[in-house]
């Protein structure tokens, strides 16, 4: 049975790693692993980011609900972000922000991902804000996360949709 997330939140918030960095599930309580753990985060792989931009800036003109998007590698890293002209500039966000926004949609991925047992795979989770709308997409057959800012009158399920069509036909 996988421990619950909240296990490793101590150790995550330690060492400033990412709920998928391929070293936590070796660790044992009390016991350090004797498994050296590779931290990826500051990597760059040019051929990732390149597939990257060209899916964001396929996503961000596929819908006008789209406000802005992240792309994640599955280490946590952000390899894209992207922003939509119809975003009013005073809405963008810090760059700071966007590093902790790609935490927490990594986080909430991370633990969606334990349901996958129990429910299926995932395929997206939606956020519900005052003013907005966070749509959460697993991109498996990439081995990446999309984030998506949308605007309040958005339907993500038709959103989520488009998206999957585009792909699948790309």
């Amino acid at each position: 049975n996988p421990r619950p997330i909240e296990d490793h939140m101590p150790l995550l918030r330690q060492r400033n790693l990412s709920a998928f960095d391929p070293g936590i599930g070796g660790e044992k309580r009390g016991r350090k692993s004797r498994m050296k753990t590779i931290d990826r985060r500051n990597e760059t792989d040019p051929a990732r980011e390149a597939l990257a931009t060209r899916l964001a800036n396929d996503i961000i003109n596929c819908d006008p609900s789209i406000l802005s998007l992240l792309i994640l590698d599955n280490f946590g890293k952000i390899l894209s972000v992207k922003r939509s002209s119809r975003l009013d500039k005073a809405a963008h966000a810090s760059p700071e922000l966007v590093e902790k926004f790609g935490t927490v949609v990594m986080l909430i991925l991370g633990a969606a991902r334990n349901a996958v047992e129990l429910m299926g795979g995932l395929e997206f989770i939606i956020g519900a804000f005052k003013n907005q709308k966070v749509l959460l997409m697993n991109l498996q057959e990439y081995d990446l996360s999309l984030a998506l800012r949308l605007s309040r009158s958005a339907n993500a399920r038709y959103v989520y949709n488009k998206i999957a069509d585009m792909l699948a036909m790309s």
